[in-house]
C-alpha cells in the first residue's frame, strides 16, 4: 500500500483525462448532424478565446445540444462510480453499487416525493428555492435507504458473511423500492408521467434545470472529502481490528464514508434516474487494472465513470436515430452479465 506513488497517481489521472477528452470530442461530433471532429476543436477552442460561434448552425447544436449533455453525463457517471467505488471497499464485495444496494431507488423516491410536492400549488408557490430542494429530497431518500439497509442486515462485522447480509438486503430494499415508486406515480400528472418512466430507467435527454450547479458541488466537494478518507479505507479493507490498533477512528470513517457515497447517489440520481450499474461495471474494471489501493482507484474509478457514461450515452442517443434509448438500457446491456459472472465467481467475493 505505501508502494504507491504520487507520480503514479497522476500519470494515471492524466491517461484518464485524456481518454475523457477523447471520448468528449467523439460525443461531440457523432449524432443526427454529423460534425467533424477538427470543427468541435475549433468551435470550442473559439469559444474560450471569447469568439463568436452563435452564427453557424454547427455552433448552435454543439453549445446547445451536445456540449450540455456530455458535460452532464460525465458528472453523472463521475460520480456513479465513486459512489460504487465506496460502498465495495467498504463491504468488501464487488457485487456493492449504488444500484444493487438499493440506495439509488431510495434516492429515485425522494425525487418523486419532491415532484409530487411541488406540483401542488403550496409547492409552486415556495419559488425558485425549491428548485434545489430537489437534490436534497434525493440525498435523503438515499440516506434513509443506507439505514434501512444497514438495521435489516443487523449491522456489519469483519466477517464476509455480514458484507453478504448487506447485499441481500440491498437487493430486496430495491425491489420494495421501486415497487413504491410505481405506486407513487399513480399521483404524477398524466402528461408528465411517460417522461418520468423514462427518467426511473436512467436518461439524460432531458435539459438539466439550475439544481444542476448545486449537484456539480455535491459531487466535487464530497469526491474531495472521499479521497482524504481513502487511505483510512484502505486500512480498514485490510481488517478493522487493526485499522483501530492503528489508530483509525473506524465507525466514524465508515459513517462519513456512507453518508459521502448516499450524497453523491442522490445529488447525481435527482437529474438523471438511477442509471444501473455504473458503479459496479467502472470500479471493478479499474480495480482489475491498476489494483485496490482506494487512493488510486477513487481518482480512476471517478474519470473511468465520466468516460464510459459518456460512450454509453452517444450509443444510446445514436443507436436507433433519430429515436433514443435511455441511457439506463446500454449501462444495463454492459452491467448485468458482469453482475452475473461476479456472482459465479467465488460466490461474489474478495
Amino acid at each position: 500500500m505505501s508502494r504507491l506513488s504520487r507520480s503514479r497517481i497522476l500519470t494515471v489521472v492524466a491517461v484518464m483525462l485524456a481518454a475523457w477528452a477523447l471520448s468528449a470530442v467523439a460525443a461531440l461530433s457523432i449524432g443526427s448532424v454529423s460534425i467533424s471532429p477538427a470543427t468541435s476543436v475549433q468551435l470550442l477552442a473559439s469559444s474560450v478565446a471569447g469568439q463568436p460561434w452563435q452564427d453557424t448552425p454547427a455552433g448552435a447544436i454543439l453549445f446547445s445540444v451536445r456540449l450540455p449533455r456530455v458535460l452532464l453525463a460525465s458528472l453523472v457517471g463521475a460520480a456513479l462510480a465513486l459512489a460504487g467505488a465506496v460502498f465495495q471497499s467498504l463491504l468488501r464485495n464487488p457485487l456493492a453499487d449504488p444500484y444493487v444496494l438499493g440506495v439509488s431507488s431510495g434516492a429515485s423516491m425522494g425525487t418523486i416525493l419532491w415532484i409530487l410536492c411541488t406540483a401542488s400549488a403550496a409547492g409552486q408557490a415556495a419559488g425558485s428555492l425549491v428548485l434545489y430542494a430537489r437534490p436534497a429530497a434525493a440525498f435523503a431518500g438515499a440516506a434513509a435507504t443506507v439505514a434501512a439497509v444497514y438495521v435489516i442486515s443487523g449491522g456489519t462485522d469483519p466477517s464476509g458473511e455480514s458484507s453478504q447480509r448487506l447485499l441481500l438486503a440491498g437487493i430486496v430494499m430495491a425491489s420494495l423500492l421501486s415497487s413504491i415508486n410505481v405506486f407513487l406515480l399513480t399521483g404524477a400528472n398524466q402528461a408528465d408521467l411517460r417522461g418520468i418512466f423514462y427518467w426511473l430507467i436512467g436518461d439524460l435527454s432531458r435539459p438539466a434545470d439550475a439544481s444542476i450547479y448545486a449537484v456539480a458541488v455535491m459531487v466535487l466537494a464530497a469526491g474531495i472529502l472521499l479521497y482524504m478518507l481513502s487511505n483510512s479505507l484502505n486500512l480498514i479493507s485490510s481488517g478493522e481490528e487493526d485499522a483501530l490498533t492503528l489508530g483509525v477512528e473506524v465507525p466514524k470513517v465508515k459513517l462519513r464514508a456512507y453518508v459521502l457515497a448516499s450524497l453523491v447517489t442522490g445529488a447525481v440520481v435527482s437529474i438523471s434516474g438511477p442509471i444501473a450499474y455504473v458503479g459496479l461495471i467502472c470500479p471493478h474494471l479499474v480495480r482489475m487494472a491498476l489494483g485496490s489501493d482506494n487512493r488510486l482507484l477513487f481518482p480512476a474509478a471517478f474519470l473511468f465513470g465520466a468516460v464510459f457514461t459518456l460512450l454509453a450515452d452517444t450509443v444510446a442517443r445514436t443507436a436507433v436515430s433519430p429515436a433514443e434509448l435511455p441511457v439506463g438500457v446500454i449501462t444495463a446491456l454492459c452491467g448485468a452479465p458482469l453482475f452475473i459472472y461476479l456472482l459465479r465467481r467465488k460466490g461474489g467475493c474478495w
